[in-house]
């Protein structure tokens, strides 16, 4: 949950104008500024406007780096970050034109529970290009969270804010190398004093030092663990708890709030949330090429959750770490031996006959053929679930790869199969995980060689064999 900011009341502009733009109605305000919408008298064109309060601009010097980076700013040109068109002043009120952005912030569609795992994909992915761009253009967002994201209503993402963000850091410098760094962050946060939404910041600017873009990714990391699950990875009583949580304490593990998560969706969260910004990705573009890679493979129902070594390996690590080095194979055969020895020593010690062991032996053959055939169970519920699909033409399931046929495959169709198939995957207890393939490209000779194929599981009634 963002953190309440200040809400300042600015001059009424509405029905007067801005150097040349008409200024025709409030749509928000904030800690910011407040947000008009305005026509551009010379371009006829709808803009929105951001008057800036005095108190944010009042210091020459901040004044003079904010233009700058504004200006610099304006400069970038991507589909998914709101364009500015200018930036002026006019009797000492600085004002931002940007581009008109309808729709609804991640933060009203986080609330709203409107997003599933390939509509908070889709966000990330679009973000995290718009990011890429700005980057290598030499800007720094310093602010990203739902509230500065806005997805409209044909599903594009638009980054807001781009350059306002310095304008929060009252201390800021700007280093030998070209970093940014806040040297008021710590003493405000000794006193209590928290400027911005702590909830989405990084750990090096919780603690004033010099950030650079991994910050964002940060940011990003933060915001697609809110997305699929609800719930910000740090959620602390106080903003002075947070900042500590952000700095110092570990995330948790997204499986233990969404268990059907893909394991890559997983691990590319858990490392954009890394508290050094040498573990996380390099760049945007690293962090893009991931996600791009992820949606690839959900789209061919491929991505799966994490596995059971995965899974203890990050529980051995929030233990603290002093074991994450032993592999999850190490404390198999750690457990086993222990468990061996252990009844050796009670058939050694204990006056055991033979006869007694009869009906150990029966429950555990009695267990050992319900963990053989468990895989075979969890496929003929998979198809038993899938095949209610309208859309589901054929499941051929041979081992433990599974194809299925259908007549067209729309993007919910993939999510639907994939969320099935997670499922059944976190329930096996060894061996290869479950994979499917979902065909919607079968020629009418490719679809006669899978109908007459071994392992044919299900056919719909209407599907020709002969078609």
């Amino acid at each position: 949950m963002d953190a309440p900011t200040k809400t300042l009341v600015l001059h009424p502009w509405t029905g007067q104008t801005l150097k040349h733009y008409r200024i025709d109605g409030l749509i928000g305000q904030g800690g910011m500024g407040v947000v008009y919408r305005a026509q551009d008298l010379k371009l006829q064109r709808p803009v929105a406007i951001k008057v800036l309060p005095t108190e944010l601009t009042a210091d020459a010097e901040r004044r003079k780096r904010f233009l700058l980076e504004a200006r610099t700013a304006a400069r970038i040109s991507h589909p998914a970050i709101a364009q500015v068109y200018d930036v002026d002043e006019q009797d000492g009120t600085i004002f931002i034109a940007m581009e008109m952005v309808d729709g609804k912030t991640i933060r009203e569609l986080i609330s709203g529970r409107q997003l599933d795992l390939l509509g908070a994909l889709d966000v990330g992915l679009q973000v995290c290009a718009g990011l890429a761009k700005a980057h290598e253009s030499g800007i720094v967002h310093r602010d990203i969270k739902p509230a500065n994201v806005i997805q409209t209503t044909d599903g594009h993402v638009k980054i807001l804010d781009f350059g306002l963000a310095k304008l929060l850091d009252a201390g800021a410098v700007t280093t030998s190398d070209g970093s940014f760094q806040n040297v008021s962050t710590l003493t405000q946060t000794q006193i209590g004093i928290v400027k911005g939404t702590p909830a989405y910041m990084s750990p090096e600017q919780i603690k004033g030092e010099a950030i650079d873009a991994r910050s964002d990714l940060f940011s990003l990391g933060v915001m697609l663990f809110e997305m699929v699950t609800g719930e910000i990875p740090f959620p602390r009583a106080t903003p002075t708890e947070m900042m500590h949580a952000i700095a110092f304490a570990k995330p948790p593990a997204l499986y233990s709030l969404q268990p059907n998560l893909p394991g890559d969706f997983q691990r590319i969260v858990s490392r954009c949330l890394e508290k050094k910004p040498a573990d996380r990705y390099p760049d945007a573009r690293a962090l893009l090429e991931d996600l791009r890679l992820l949606r690839r493979k959900m789209e061919s129902s491929q991505a799966l959750p994490l596995s059971f070594k995965e899974r203890v390996q990050n529980f051995i690590g929030r233990l603290g770490g002093r074991f994450g080095d032993i592999q999850p194979s190490g404390y198999a055969w750690l457990a086993g031996s222990a468990l061996a020895l252990a009844f050796a020593f009670y058939l050694l010690t204990a006056n055991v006959g033979v006869g007694s062991l009869i009906p150990l032996v029966i429950v555990g053959l009695l267990v050992y053929r319900h963990v053989r055939h468990q895989p075979r169970r969890l496929i003929d519920g998979f198809v038993g679930k899938i095949s209610r699909l309208p859309e589901v033409r054929f499941i051929v399931c041979q081992g433990r790869h599974i194809t299925v046929g259908v007549d067209r495959a729309p993007g919910q169709l993939y999510g639907r199969i994939n969320k099935q198939l997670s499922a059944c995957n976190c329930k096996l207890f060894f061996g290869e995980p479950l994979s499917v393939v979902v065909r919607s490209d079968l020629t009418a000779e490719e679809s006669r060689q899978w109908l007459t194929a071994p392992g044919v599981h299900y056919v719909r009634e209407n599907v020709d064999e002969a078609a």
